[in-house]
């Protein structure tokens, strides 16, 4: 970025700090959400260097140590690295570390990167069959009452509010990968809660038919309690299916190219 272009988001970059959660979070903290979003976004293309601390400092009205923190974080994250005498500079995006809760967040309030998500939803294809596979045959009673509490939460939650849905569905696909009783499994629950959040905030508001994905729910709910280990895995194979197809939905508003209809297709 020039600093034509530079001295072009100092309004913007004031007022988007301060139209923030102010109260409840740093001055570094805001910097590193709007630089972290700008970079996410390509505001700030790969391989790109940053203004200089000196310009980023008046762009955002702070002091050296408040933007040198944020730059640490941003750091942190495999989103920038600085080099002396040659700036700090975008990282190439394979490195930004995009399972990062913090991140993730980020990318909820910026236009959604579909190539991101889909890597999600075919992650999801390889690992949460196999899972619902190990939980048809390891699943305790109480592992199976997590299950099936997730699933009536969705079952009972109004269409329309989404917070409840999708707390709902991350609950009922996390418990599931905690009943495997694979510990690799478990781990990749708690790391992935926040992933999986962010998938099925555009998916389920994708979702043409939400009824059609809750009776997908019960189909591998109920494989998995009959102990049915090969459904349980074409079940949940299925289901994922629903969300690449939500995908195609999201794709087809115009917000990106558009993608195959089904992930798991093997002509694609």
């Amino acid at each position: 970025m020039t600093m034509d272009a530079a001295a072009a988001s100092i309004d913007q970059g004031k007022q988007e700090l301060s139209a923030g959660d102010s109260g409840t979070s740093s001055l570094k903290d805001r910097i590193a959400r709007d630089l972290g979003q700008r970079i996410l976004a390509g505001t700030y293309a790969q391989h790109e260097v940053l203004p200089t601390e000196a310009e980023l400092c008046v762009i955002y009205g702070a002091s050296r140590t408040a933007l040198r923190d944020a730059l640490l974080t941003l750091s942190a994250k495999g989103l920038i690295e600085a080099r002396k005498r040659a700036g700090t500079r975008v990282r190439v995006s394979s490195e930004w570390n995009r399972l990062d809760a913090q991140v993730l967040e980020w990318m909820r309030d910026i236009e959604p990167d579909l190539d991101f998500v889909r890597g999600l939803i075919e992650a999801r294809l390889v690992i949460e069959p196999a899972a619902a596979q190990l939980a048809a045959m390891m699943a305790t009673s109480g592992d199976l009452a997590v299950i099936e509490a997730a699933y009536e939460a969705m079952r009972i939650a109004p269409e329309d509010d989404l917070a409840a849905c999708l707390d709902a569905d991350v609950r009922f696909h996390t418990a599931i990968l905690r009943a495997s009783r694979n510990p690799v499994f478990a781990n990749l629950g708690n790391m992935l809660a926040a992933a999986l959040s962010f998938s099925f905030r555009l998916t389920t508001s994708a979702t043409a038919n939400y009824q059609q994905t809750l009776s997908a729910h019960g189909d591998v709910l109920e494989a998995i309690r009959l102990r049915r280990v090969d459904d349980a895995h074409d079940q949940m194979k299925a289901l994922i299916g629903i969300a690449s197809n939500d995908l195609l939905a999201v794709a087809r508003k115009g917000r990106r190219a558009q993608m195959p209809t089904r992930l798991d297709d093997p002509d694609r």
